[in-house]
């Protein structure tokens, strides 16, 4: 980008001074949309961290209300951040498991899921749906995207040092 400077007489009471104009709008501006961006990017940031939570107890279904986590006698309806989300806090295949789900409760009072993990023994699992045929990572249960076969429910241990993958369904 090429500017075409222009010179400015700006006239004090004793000196002149010339300076050009395009230069200094554009250092302004520069200045101020960094400032900008760090304000947003910070306040963003402090108010995603602020408002995750994480709830852990039974996954259940109940026919009119959709997915349910019950956790004593305390009962949180579920939705989904996404479509996919959503499908698998459907899926019989987690119906009755100890569930760990990381999200945020929305005004409505229903709980907006994130992130599902399984229980198993005291040991935190991924959820992921797996293509065998073709190797590819599903994002929720459904047909594979490229072969159409059923993906299958795979559990992964959270934890990295661990290289087993538990199959339970």
């Amino acid at each position: 980008m090429k500017f075409q400077a222009t010179n400015v007489l700006l006239r004090g009471r004793h000196r002149a001074f010339r300076c050009r104009l395009p230069y200094a709008r554009l250092a302004a501006l520069m200045l101020g949309g960094v400032s900008l961006f760090l304000a947003v990017a910070t306040g963003r940031a402090a108010d995603v961290q602020n408002s995750q939570k994480t709830l852990q107890g039974t996954l259940l279904f109940i026919e009119g209300k959709g997915p349910v986590l019950k956790n004593g006698a305390k009962q949180v309806t579920l939705a989904g951040r996404y479509e996919y989300t959503f499908r698998t806090l459907e899926d019989k295949r987690l119906r009755n498991d100890e569930v760990r789900l990381v999200g945020k409760f929305q005004p409505d009072g229903n709980f907006r899921v994130d992130d599902v993990f399984t229980i198993h023994h005291g040991e935190v699992y991924r959820v992921r749906y797996y293509c065998e045929t073709c190797n590819i990572v599903g994002l929720g249960p459904g047909k594979c995207v490229c072969c159409q076969q059923p993906t299958e429910l795979q559990e992964v241990p959270v934890n990295k040092n661990d290289k087993k993958i538990l199959i339970t369904h």
